[in-house]
């Protein structure tokens, strides 16, 4: 399929991962034009956007997926349609029942989740899931060539595995950041003295602390609350906060000390890892003391 002639719509294009598809499609050398709720919107109508494209993607916030794909499935018969959602299991499931209320649509569908910020300046070593298809006529192959050819890693990740395996590495990591980091506003210290008496190892979670809260909330409140899997992960993790406190607050040097070991055995196949985070904490030392104001 000679994918780079095709017209390319972008549903929701002025911001987030919608931005970075219109920018990408462009450096592809692709006629490329997309639709927001803002001023600088180059269609009047989402249903505009799709007669006028041969490929939409799909890239409006979670909370708007359902209406949106609703509002333009009637309109896509002969089109190709991807959507990028962060969350899975809701959007295809709509996907399938839109199919079958619409049997005379014929749409080749496409889900993936890019596992990176718009803000990444290459594709080197970031990752694409690649979910679900229906009517696959062969474009995500050759789209997939183009993300290849940038180095990007392309892994296949069934929809409702997506979804369980997001409720951790998304759900988990997102709530226990943004409890961190109230933890750490509550407590009352300057952050600026904080950060002047951290060494780089706990230099590297304020920043991430600040990567993610300085960031729009809506996005990570929609991954936390559409995703059905996750409160199932974070009621484990009250659950082990609870425990440890516990330890804690009894002062069980012992227990601690087990609480800790027990978990051992499930990082050991990762221990090379420790040597990538040396590397970044050198690293990190050197770019801190660099940039001393």
């Amino acid at each position: 399929m000679e994918i780079q002639n095709l017209r390319y719509g972008v549903i929701g294009g002025s911001q987030g991962m919608g931005s970075w598809l219109v920018n990408y499609l462009k450096d592809k050398n692709c006629e490329v034009t997309f639709t927001s709720n803002d001023a600088s919107s180059q269609w009047s109508s989402n249903k505009e956007l799709v007669e006028n494209a041969d490929v939409i993607f799909l890239a409006v916030p979670i909370t708007y997926m359902q209406a949106v794909l609703k509002e333009v499935f009637p309109y896509l018969n002969q089109k190709i349609l991807i959507e990028v959602c962060s969350v899975k299991k809701f959007i295809i499931d709509d996907f399938n029942e839109l199919q079958k209320e619409n049997p005379d649509v014929q749409v080749e569908f496409h889900s993936f989740h890019p596992m990176f910020s718009q803000r990444v300046s290459s594709l080197e070593g970031q990752v694409f899931l690649y979910c679900f298809n229906a009517n696959n006529n062969g474009f995500f192959d050759a789209f997939s060539k183009w993300l290849l050819a940038d180095d990007a890693n392309i892994l296949n990740l069934e929809y409702i595995r997506h979804d369980k395996v997001m409720g951790v590495v998304q759900g988990l990591n997102h709530f226990n950041i943004f409890v961190s980091a109230r933890a750490l506003e509550q407590a009352g210290h300057n952050l600026g003295k904080i950060k002047d008496v951290s060494s780089p190892p706990y230099r590297i979670f304020l920043i991430f602390f600040s990567r993610y809260v300085l960031q729009d909330p809506a996005l990570y409140a929609d991954i936390q609350m559409y995703n059905e899997f996750v409160p199932e992960v974070l009621g484990i993790f009250k659950q082990e906060v609870d425990n440890l406190y516990n330890i804690i607050l009894k002062k069980d040097k012992a227990a601690f000390i087990e609480y800790v070991e027990n978990t051992r055995y499930y990082f050991e196949e990762n221990r090379e890892d420790t040597g990538i985070s040396n590397h970044l904490i050198e690293q990190l030392g050197i770019y801190i003391n660099r940039h001393k104001e």
